[in-house]
C-alpha cells in the first residue's frame, strides 16, 4: 500500500534526467561555464534543456541550471520530509513496550493495519518488520492486485490464501503476519478476524498516527495515486464507520488458551466422576439417574478472552466514551497477565474468573457491575472488576455473555460449602448447578489488549423474518 515513505518518481519535464543532486554537484554545476546542466550537475544536450532553441549566452546557462535544479529538488526534498516518521506517529506497544515485543516473539499475532492511502501504513510495516525481523511477514495488498482506486475481489482473495498460507506453515515468520491494506470496510476486518480465529492467532488492528492520517486534502498529494478528495471523503466515512469494533478485551496468547483448555477440561472430566456432583446432577440433565458427559455437554470456545467493554459497533451506551479514553488508547495492543484464580460451572456455562490489577482496572467500565443488576440483584454492589472472566464453554444454545452473568450470581449468593479438596483447589456448590473452585495457585495468562469484528450479516439475517411478516399482516 502506499504510504509517506514510498518513493515513487514524480513526473519529470523532458528537459531534464530524473537523476540523484547533491550539494557537491550542484556547486560544480555552478562553476561550468556555456554548458547547460541538469538536476544531477552533469552537462546534458543543449537541446534538451530547453523547450524553445535560443542561442546561448555566456554566464547565463549555470542560472538555468540552478533554477532547474531547484525545481527537481523540491518533490526530493518533500518525499525527504515525508519519510521521517512524525513525532508519535510510531508510539504504539507493539514497537515500544519491551514486554508485550518479547510476549509477541513467542506467540502468534495478525496484525491488521488500516488507513485511507498515504496515511502512513507502510511505514508502521516497515517499521514492524525491523522490529521483528525474521519472525515477521508483510502482506501488501497492491502485491495482490488490491488497489484501493480498483478493489478486486480476486485480489482479496489473492491476498486472504497468501495469509491463511503463511499463518499454517508453522515457520518462524509466522509469528507476526501484517497485513497492509486500507480495510476501512467491515466485511474485510470480519474476514481477518475469522482467520486469525481459525488459525489461534490473536488479531490487532493498528491506524497510523499520523496528523493527516484522515485528512483528504493532505492525503490527496501524500499518496500519489491520484485519488480525489470526493473519493477520499466516501473511504474515511466507511473509515469512521467501522472506528468501533463489537467488543474490546484482554486476547489469550496463543501458548497460554492450550494449557487453559486443558486444565479446563480436566477440572470437568474431574468433576462428573465427584458423588457430590452425582447427588445434583439433576441440575443438569433434568433427572436424578441421568449422567452427564460435562466435556461433551458444553461446547468449546477456541478464542479464550476476557471483554472489557462490549460497543456493538457503537450503538452500545458509553462506547464511543470508552473508545476516546487515553488509557484504552494508550493501552491497545500491549500484552499483560491476567490473574485466573477459579474455574465455575453452571448448567449453562463453564469459565474462569480473572482478578484484575490496579492497572488493568483502569480499562474496566465503571458500570460493567451496575448494568445487570437487573438481571441479577445485588450485582452493583460488588467491587469493580467482580464480572471480569474468560469463557471456556457454553452450552447448546447459550450466549457467551451468559458466562458474566453466572459468574455474577454466585459471587452474589452466601459463600458456598466446600464440598471436596481438589488438586487444584476448595471446590464448593453455591446451588441450582453453581459450582466454583477456587485455586490454590492463580493461573497466570498472558494475554494482549485490543479488539474484536464479527460479521452483520448475522444481525441481518434475523431480521428478515420480521420483515417477511409484515406484509401478511397488512393484507389480513
Amino acid at each position: 500500500m502506499p504510504a509517506i515513505v514510498e518513493t515513487r518518481e514524480e513526473a519529470v519535464p523532458e528537459t531534464a534526467a530524473p537523476t540523484e543532486a547533491s550539494p557537491k554537484k550542484s556547486a560544480e554545476a555552478a562553476a561550468v561555464e556555456k554548458e547547460p546542466s541538469g538536476p544531477s550537475g552533469e552537462p546534458v544536450q543543449a537541446e534538451v534543456t530547453t523547450e524553445k532553441s535560443e542561442p546561448v549566452i555566456p554566464g547565463e546557462p549555470a542560472v538555468k541550471a540552478e533554477a532547474v535544479e531547484s525545481v527537481q529538488q523540491e518533490p526530493e526534498a518533500q518525499k525527504e520530509k515525508d519519510s521521517a516518521p512524525a513525532p508519535g506517529s510510531l508510539s504504539f506497544p507493539l514497537l515500544e513496550h519491551e514486554e508485550t515485543k518479547a510476549a509477541l516473539r513467542i506467540s502468534r499475532t495478525l496484525v491488521v493495519l488500516r488507513g485511507l492511502p498515504g496515511s502512513g501504513k507502510s511505514f508502521l510495516a516497515r517499521a514492524l518488520a525491523e522490529t521483528y525481523k525474521d519472525q515477521c511477514s508483510v502482506f501488501c495488498a497492491d502485491d495482490h492486485g488490491v488497489k484501493p482506486e480498483s478493489p478486486s475481489a480476486d485480489g482479496y482473495n489473492a491476498l486472504d490464501e497468501a495469509v491463511v498460507a503463511r499463518c499454517g506453515d508453522g515457520t518462524a515468520s509466522a509469528v507476526l503476519i501484517v497485513v497492509d491494506d486500507t480495510n476501512h470496510a467491515h466485511d474485510r476486518l470480519a474476514r481477518l478476524g475469522e482467520i486469525a480465529k481459525e488459525h489461534q492467532l490473536v488479531v490487532v488492528f493498528l491506524e497510523p498516527q499520523t496528523e493527516w492520517s484522515r485528512d483528504p486534502s493532505q492525503l490527496k498529494q501524500k499518496s500519489g495515486r491520484g485519488l480525489e478528495e470526493a473519493r477520499l471523503l466516501e473511504m474515511k466515512a466507511l473509515l469512521e464507520e467501522t472506528s468501533l469494533p463489537l467488543y474490546f478485551g484482554w486476547f489469550l496468547l496463543s501458548p497460554v488458551q492450550v494449557k487453559i483448555g486443558c486444565t479446563a477440561m480436566d477440572f470437568l472430566k474431574t468433576l462428573d466422576t465427584l458423588e457430590a456432583f452425582k447427588k445434583h446432577i439433576a441440575d443438569f440433565t433434568g433427572e436424578a439417574e441421568k449422567e452427564v458427559d460435562l466435556e461433551q455437554y458444553f461446547q468449546a470456545k477456541r478464542s479464550l478472552h476476557c471483554t472489557t467493554k462490549f460497543c456493538n459497533y457503537g450503538k452500545a451506551d458509553g462506547a464511543a466514551e470508552y473508545a476516546k479514553n487515553p488509557v484504552v488508547n494508550k493501552s491497545y495492543g500491549s500484552v499483560s497477565e491476567l490473574s485466573l484464580t477459579a474455574l465455575f460451572v453452571t448448567p449453562r456455562t463453564v469459565g474462569a474468573r480473572v482478578s484484575l490489577t490496579e492497572q488493568q482496572l483502569q480499562l474496566w467500565p465503571a458500570d460493567a457491575e451496575k448494568e445487570p443488576e437487573a438481571t441479577v440483584p445485588g450485582s452493583a454492589a460488588l467491587p469493580a472488576g467482580s464480572r471480569a472472566h474468560v469463557t471456556l464453554g457454553c452450552a447448546e444454545g447459550v450466549q457467551p455473555v451468559q458466562t458474566g452473568l453466572d459468574l455474577l450470581q454466585i459471587l452474589t449468593l452466601p459463600e458456598g460449602e466446600v464440598v471436596e479438596e481438589m488438586e487444584l483447589g476448595s471446590l464448593r456448590y453455591y446451588g441450582e448447578g453453581r459450582w466454583m473452585l477456587s485455586l490454590r495457585e492463580p493461573i497466570c495468562a498472558a494475554a494482549c489488549f485490543s479488539s474484536f469484528y464479527g460479521r452483520k450479516e448475522v444481525e441481518a439475517a434475523k431480521k428478515e423474518p420480521e420483515k417477511k411478516k409484515k406484509p401478511k399482516c397488512s393484507i389480513l
